[in-house]
């Protein structure tokens, strides 16, 4: 009977820390400077700009988001944010079609279609081991030597080369590059055309927040994070 006791006593105990847990988390909007807006809603997060801004900032026209993920509660005065995973939300967003090229003596031909329109440049490696390495600029279809493997692995990355401008687009958290490696299904296949849907001005200017600590003041009315104080707007629940 007294283990009966003990086992409701810590089950309600425990039940109790949940509950008191779950009070306690936020959900609310802070802002900064009216240009930035933290909306966090208890597990989750979207840092937004106010309307007039996305495009000062590089995104796309219509999109307000920098950034958006998970919350962790570490202790009363202290929350983490971590941002999604946007390479591999692009990268699952691709789609590789690829063929023989009669027209194509010893060469491979690569075309990489996608709709980010700021300066960029594509590094390609072909090879299990990285044997050959080509950097083009400004060009999304080129051709290049085909290569003596019986297979045909490639790997590119694409990176960001547009100039930013102060005091705009200066984030260090800003993403760089997407990356991707392939194999061909087939071992003659000499032409590739690659799609990349979400490859977007925006993706190139979303933040990487990567387990960010905030410090949360003790009336949970203000935010301290990067510098910078987030008023809040809305309630807390």
């Amino acid at each position: 009977m007294k283990v009966l006791q003990f086992v409701l006593l810590i089950s309600f105990f425990l039940i109790s820390l949940a509950t008191n847990a779950q009070k306690d988390k936020i959900n609310c909007t802070y802002a900064w400077d009216m240009t930035e807006y933290l909306s966090i809603n208890k597990d989750s997060f979207k840092l937004y700009l106010y309307t007039t801004y996305p495009l000062l900032y590089g995104l796309n026209s219509g999109d307000t988001i920098l950034a958006e993920g998970k919350v962790q509660y570490e202790s009363d005065n202290f929350i983490k944010l971590t941002s999604k995973d946007y390479e591999w939300e692009t990268n699952k967003s691709m789609t590789i079609i690829e063929a023989i090229d009669s027209c194509l003596n010893d060469s491979i031909r690569f075309n990489i279609i996608f709709p980010f329109n700021g300066k960029y440049k594509i590094i390609l490696y072909l090879g299990n081991e990285y044997k050959s390495k080509y950097e083009i600029e400004e060009r999304k279809e080129f051709i290049i030597p085909a290569q003596q493997d019986s297979m045909l692995t490639f790997s590119f990355t694409i990176l960001n080369h547009t100039p930013v401008e102060f005091p705009y687009c200066v984030y260090l958290r800003a993403i760089k590059f997407s990356s991707l490696q392939y194999t061909a299904k087939n071992n003659h296949s000499n032409s590739f055309d690659i799609f990349i849907p979400n490859l977007t001005n925006s993706y190139f200017n979303r933040f990487q927040i990567r387990g960010e600590y905030i410090r949360v003041s003790k009336e949970k009315d203000m935010l301290f994070w990067d510098n910078k104080k987030y008023w809040k707007l809305g309630g807390f629940k």
